[in-house]
């Protein structure tokens, strides 16, 4: 039997090996991945956007195709002037303007979503540009807009204590109109710290000294009131007293006299009875004679 040539053998081995393993190689070098949390689109450069949201999972990227990820889990865009955190590691803070003309830095986070349903509306509003561009550069723009007008409805003091919350719901809702037409889901925009200039400071320690010095009179004021009904409780029981001790004093002074009449009466007294011992509703007459005989005894 004849054997076949060695350059057909050849030929054989490789479209039975090697052709199938390039296809592979190419195959898998063509594969791309959706993660979780997200969903993709397909561009294709002859016919545009395929028409299919594609959930988590690897898909086969063709010829002149491009997959397009967004984020259908919460995201968070944080605008802060610290450079080690943020969306560019640098000072990137929305500058807000109150309506008492005072400018200033605040840090924003914006919690999103990219709903499966509104991926087209995304694509079409943004084209080709990745998210994470999308978020740095388009989402904080509107921030800004609408923290500016929300600023105006607040003065700085107000916006930087007890209205902060207040301001922050508005501009959540502000954030939500402005960004649902693009087919972002905007859940919450919150307004963190922020960084006054130096003569805006100045007045918060001041306005803040006054309030200390207000707080202080206050309590100066209550602690006199304090101090002025102690006294007169005070005031009250002395003179309550001083009565008593009076009332007291005057009964001790009358049993007084009274012990000191007794006693003169028993020194002055000379042993004998009286003469004369009238008993109760009884008559005496004292006659001439009768005075005599008493001189006489005495």
């Amino acid at each position: 039997m004849k054997r076949p040539p060695l350059k057909k053998l050849l030929r054989t081995i490789f479209l039975v090996i090697f052709i199938p393993i390039i296809a592979f190689l190419f195959y898998m070098s063509r594969l791309d991945w959706i993660p979780a949390g997200h969903v993709g689109i397909v561009y294709d450069a002859n016919k545009g956007i395929v028409p299919e949201v594609y959930k988590p999972s690897a898909i086969f990227i063709g010829w002149r195709q491009q997959l397009y990820t967004y984020p259908t889990r919460l995201q968070a865009a944080i605008y802060t002037e610290d450079q080690t955190a943020g969306e560019s590691k640098s000072a990137d803070g929305i500058l807000i303007t109150t309506n008492d003309n005072a400018s200033t830095t605040f840090d924003v986070v914006v919690l999103y979503r990219i709903k499966s349903e509104d991926v087209m509306n995304v694509f079409n509003s943004f084209g080709a540009v990745p998210i994470d561009e999308i978020q740095r550069n388009f989402i904080r723009r509107a921030v800004k807009e609408a923290a500016n007008d929300i600023g105006t409805q607040f003065d700085l003091f107000s916006l930087m204590g007890a209205k902060r919350m207040e301001a922050s719901k508005k501009l959540s809702e502000l954030l939500k109109s402005k960004l649902i037409t693009k087919g972002i889901t905007v859940e919450a925009a919150m307004l963190g710290g922020c960084y006054p200039s130096q003569d805006i400071q100045q007045k918060i320690a001041s306005r803040v000294n006054s309030y200390v010095e207000l707080e202080i009179s206050r309590l100066k004021r209550e602690i006199a009131e304090i101090d002025r009904q102690v006294a007169i409780v005070k005031g009250e029981a002395n003179a309550t007293a001083a009565v008593m001790t009076a009332g007291a004093a005057k009964d001790r002074s009358i049993e007084l006299l009274r012990l000191d009449t007794a006693e003169l009466a028993i020194e002055k007294w000379d042993g004998a009875l009286p003469a004369i011992s009238p008993k109760s509703g009884q008559t005496v007459v004292l006659t001439q004679d009768l005075m005599s005989q008493l001189e006489g005894h005495k």
